[in-house]
């Protein structure tokens, strides 16, 4: 059997001999490839290099607000299973309130706000929720913890953001009692140290180096530490 093509799978060349002709690609095939393209690179970008994300100041005068929050509660089984964090944590600047934008462990981050006063205004905290974010049945009344904080707390978190900075507001740790058919003692410990400032930016730098909020960090560091010594 001859393997040489036909006639019908050659075109001519100029001089008249002739060569196999190219395979033409449907107009369908084009654009289904094309979107395939763009899939897997923004799914690459996504997931395997998450600091290529929207987390990152949009311009120079850019700046981002540190919060570092925990919560112990006296639910010591659902506790060993799980790290509890906060699912609302919101700042508040003259009538305006601003939700965190990104977290990592018991940091929230707060980013891309203009320049002026900024404090701590409210956070909640969901009640019954495993490692898989399903709901356990349990006997406790409420559903949430909802965090209050005083006056004076909401004075001493208070800061003034400057263009293009990082600012750390501060740590509030916070212990919930629970009280059977009463509403739960919430207590609330406030501190802000040069040690827990300089501890949220190595934080913000080891786990986002590469982006612009982890490089103001490590200047930041910088500056700290000179303190200390």
């Amino acid at each position: 059997m001859s393997t040489n093509p036909s006639d019908q799978d050659l075109e001519n060349q100029a001089d008249g001999t002739k060569f196999p002709a190219e395979k033409k690609i449907s107009k369908f095939e084009k654009i289904t490839s094309g979107i395939f393209r763009k899939f897997l690179i923004l799914f690459l970008i996504t997931y395997l290099f998450p600091e290529c994300s929207s987390f990152g100041p949009k311009n120079a005068q850019s700046s981002l607000i540190i919060a570092h929050m925990t919560i112990v509660k006296d639910e010591m089984v659902l506790d060993e299973l799980i790290d509890p964090r906060f699912q609302k944590v919101t700042l508040k600047k003259g009538d305006k309130t601003f939700e965190y934008n990104e977290s990592s462990e018991h940091y929230y981050y707060f980013q891309n706000l203009k320049e002026g006063q900024y404090e701590i205004h409210d956070a909640v905290h969901l009640l019954n929720r495993g490692a898989s974010d399903f709901a356990f049945g349990s006997t406790k009344q409420p559903t949430k913890i909802d965090v209050d904080f005083d006056r004076a707390e909401i004075e001493k978190s208070r800061v003034d953001l400057q263009p293009g900075t990082v600012v750390f507001l501060g740590s509030f740790h916070v212990t919930v009692d629970f009280k059977f058919q009463e509403e739960p003692k919430i207590t609330i410990r406030y501190s802000k140290s040069n040690e827990e400032e300089l501890a949220a930016m190595e934080h913000l730098y080891k786990n986002y180096p590469r982006t612009g909020w982890g490089q103001k960090a490590k200047n930041r560091m910088k500056l700290l530490s000179s303190f200390a010594q």
